[in-house]
């Protein structure tokens, strides 16, 4: 994917601003151990961008979230969550019932993570985008608001009343309650507002640039073998590694990359099979198509099946393209029918189903000469 990393330039701005912050916020607080404990966040969230920093930039939206957070923990972090002016003023001019700073940090605590979770989880290709990626995502952050829960409850136990500006309950027995509802309301509200915005940076999302199919050599083998399909997918079509290793054993199978614009992006692997009893007749066999995770939902693999086809037709004496997939795959299977092919109702040895797609007059099913092609 072509992401927009955020500038050398950002993190210089945005490393001033956080410094100029942690000293104001550090000077004379109201509670020393409360500063500790609130600022320790912002300083491990700091020092890791920096750590990583060589090999792993967020994208820009992620970069200056983290900021904003980081600006929320340490402000809280200088007053107590209870105690913040601003929200002081608030509560008295409207009547509440409390100060509501540490609700809002709660909710940030939720909707900032989100968008941090996304962003690894979409380009190390652990999942791609869709329900699963919202779900979990909620998930990771919901636990990590039960976690600092946690933290309370032991600082709570170790310090004593000391830690009451910490816990920052101002009263209310289901305090901890609301701070995990909120964290949780955030985490759903960031997926669903920023999602395409982040789409964008991640170059998920906008047009897609043309898509080819480039053979594989030197120069990009090691980026096409870097391609994964999803966590959920992984059972459901070999990598391309183990693709490679196949059709290097047995020599009649093409392996290319799909390119989208000047990326990796997928990979096919075809062959062609000769018709028993009919010279000069064959048909090409799709063994292999796979779309990155962090490529997937913009239509790639369906352009990718398009130039397969297309290619095949151009083939003088070339009836038709056949594949298989898994049974469970329902949305591979929904893919080939939407470009015209139709199960023959072969199950092959691997019981994989088989689909046809005839070129011509005919809509029988090719007949092979040798073995059925397995390739797992």
């Amino acid at each position: 994917m072509d992401v927009t990393l955020a500038s050398a330039r950002l993190h210089v701005v945005l490393l001033a601003a956080w410094s100029i912050l942690f000293v104001l916020t550090g000077w004379a607080p109201k509670d020393r151990l409360t500063w500790a404990l609130e600022a320790a966040p912002a300083l491990a969230a700091a020092l890791a961008i920096a750590v990583v920093y060589p090999r792993w930039r967020f994208t820009p939206l992620v970069l200056v979230l983290v900021f904003l957070h980081c600006a929320v923990l340490m402000v809280g972090a200088r007053y107590t969550y209870a105690e913040v002016p601003w929200f002081n003023a608030l509560r008295d001019e409207f009547g509440l019932a409390r100060n509501y700073y540490d609700r809002l940090g709660h909710f940030v605590q939720g909707f900032v993570p989100a968008m941090v979770a996304r962003e690894i989880l979409l380009r190390n290709a652990v999942l791609a985008r869709g329900p699963w990626l919202f779900f979990l995502v909620a998930c990771v952050c919901l636990a990590i608001s039960a976690s600092y829960e946690f933290i309370e409850w032991w600082v709570a136990l170790a310090s004593g009343e000391a830690a009451e500006a910490f816990l920052g309950t101002q009263g209310d027995v289901w305090d901890t309650q609301w701070d995990m509802f909120l964290a949780l309301c955030g985490a759903v509200i960031a997926l669903a507002l920023l999602g395409r915005a982040h789409d964008r940076q991640l170059g998920l999302a906008g047009p897609v640039p043309e898509v080819r199919l480039r053979a594989i050599g030197e120069a990009n083998i090691d980026e096409v073998a870097e391609l994964r399909v999803g966590a959920s997918q992984v059972r459901l079509v070999a990598s391309v590694g183990k693709s490679l290793w196949q059709a290097g054993r047995r020599g009649d199978i093409e392996c290319r990359a799909v390119y989208a614009g000047g990326t990796p992006a997928g990979f096919v692997a075809t062959l062609v099979k000769p018709e028993e009893g009919a010279p000069g007749r064959h048909h090409v066999y799709l063994a292999r198509l796979l779309v990155d995770a962090r490529h997937q939902g913009r239509g790639i693999g369906s352009r990718a099946l398009s130039l397969v086809i297309a290619e095949a037709r151009d083939r003088p004496g070339c009836t038709g393209v056949r594949l298989s997939f898994v049974p469970v795959n329902e949305n591979a299977a929904a893919l080939y029918e939407r470009h015209g092919f139709r199960r023959t109702g072969v199950i092959d040895e691997d019981g994989e189903h088989e689909m046809w797609l005839a070129f011509g007059n005919s809509g029988d099913a090719p007949r092979s000469n040798g073995a059925p092609i397995q390739i797992p």
